[in-house]
């Protein structure tokens, strides 16, 4: 085993990714194999050309194993750094070993050096996401201190299904006002807790994904985005019981992120979904949302819809021996609120 060299060991790392994930892999992890084998393939001046850093930028850390000769394992490394309180991390990925050579432990030595090099390098936390129903990977992460955050499911909805017809009974469903920002985010901070995971991977519930400045309006337009908030507030106006997030890439697909609050579970995800739907009829385009998989009301209607499950990943999280509490939920960002 020894720290990772990409100009000597890239092609060889392409190999076993594709051996262990090829099964599993989509068209853009193919692509991104393909890239590998071709820089790993190539002299020192198209390594500078070939925009190295996009390609393999999150397999520059990490260590591999050999066997006669042989690249047999590898874990990848890559730094992160997330919102206060929780700082500089590191992601890993790619945590491979040939099936010839499985349950053996080289898996384990791979990821206590691997844990080692994120200690020594100031690392407070490491990251990683697993297939939910790969039970072994789950208990050897568990065993080195890994713990759950949340679970997600990517959901995928084809271009080419109907659009479902209007309910008979409708809440009242507005879009969110620019001044309502701060409620979302306090239903955020129930539905998606930091201490959870935020709202999906590497991304923490944070004012700043609520807020709508002129300047994030006009890099989303210039960036080939739409985005719409619909809600519906709570019988009282003093907050809102569910919200409805859609960002939409202009002749592309939509992407959408449901909240709904505890006390309403049940009630407005079958409402908000239907209005999405048809309010995004005109774009003729696929949908996708990453939800939390412990949610089952959402899921059923999410199937009702015709929405396809089409991964579900548990979201672990390893925490520095030194390294204070990660993500709170006493709301660290609220200082700088304005």
């Amino acid at each position: 085993m020894r720290p990772v060299s990409l100009r000597r060991d890239l092609g060889a790392v392409a190999e076993l990714i594709e051996v262990c994930f090829g099964a599993t892999m989509d068209e853009s992890g193919r692509a991104a194999v393909r890239e590998m084998r071709m820089i790993s393939q190539s002299g020192p001046l198209l390594w500078l050309l070939s925009g190295l850093d996009r390609v393999v930028g999150g397999l520059e850390q990490g260590f591999v194993y050999f066997d006669h000769g042989q690249l047999i394992g590898n874990v990848s490394l890559s730094v992160t750094y997330l919102p206060r309180p929780a700082g500089k991390g590191y992601i890993v990925a790619n945590v491979a070993t040939h099936p010839n050579y499985r349950r053996q432990g080289i898996a384990q030595r791979l990821m206590k050096a691997s844990l080692g090099f994120v200690h020594q390098r100031g690392g407070r936390f490491a990251l990683l996401q697993v297939d939910a129903d790969n039970l072994g990977a789950q208990r050897l992460y568990q065993q080195l201190g890994f713990y759950e955050e949340r679970t997600f499911t990517r959901w995928y909805r084809p271009s080419h299904l109907r659009v479902p017809v209007k309910l008979d009974e409708m809440p009242n469903i507005t879009i969110r006002g620019g001044r309502e920002w701060r409620a979302e985010y306090e239903l955020a901070r129930i539905v998606r807790p930091n201490r959870r995971g935020g709202m999906g991977w590497l991304q923490p519930t944070t004012p700043d994904r609520f807020q709508n400045p002129l300047s994030k309006v006009l890099s989303a337009f210039f960036g080939g985005k739409s985005e719409e908030r619909w809600i519906i507030r709570e019988p009282d106006n003093h907050g809102i019981a569910a919200s409805l997030h859609a960002v939409t890439s202009f002749g592309g697909s939509a992407k959408l992120t449901l909240l709904v609050h505890p006390r309403t579970q049940g009630q407005h995800e079958l409402p908000l979904l239907n209005y999405a739907l048809r309010r995004l009829e005109a774009n003729r385009a696929p949908i996708t949302i990453e939800h939390p998989a412990d949610d089952l009301n959402a899921a059923a209607v999410l199937e009702d819809y015709g929405f396809e499950r089409r991964q579900t990943l548990m979201h672990m999280r390893w925490d520095a021996p030194d390294a204070s509490t990660p993500m709170r939920d006493d709301d660290p960002y609220r200082a700088g609120e304005s």
